[in-house]
């Protein structure tokens, strides 16, 4: 995967708990994500770090 950085805007609260995010289309693809997929979230130190999640 190339180590190239995208910049991206937050786009929008989503209720009271959740924001909302627009992932580049070439890391999505790359990753095999897609519409209505699960990902994992988590923080390492100043980080946030998303996987796929396999449900």
């Amino acid at each position: 995967m190339s180590e190239k950085i995208a910049i991206r805007k937050v786009q929008a609260y989503s209720g009271e708990r959740s924001l909302t995010i627009v992932l580049p289309k070439i890391f999505a693809e790359k990753m095999g994500i897609g519409k209505g997929d699960f990902l994992k979230v988590h923080l390492e130190g100043d980080k946030l770090v998303v996987q796929k999640a396999d449900v």
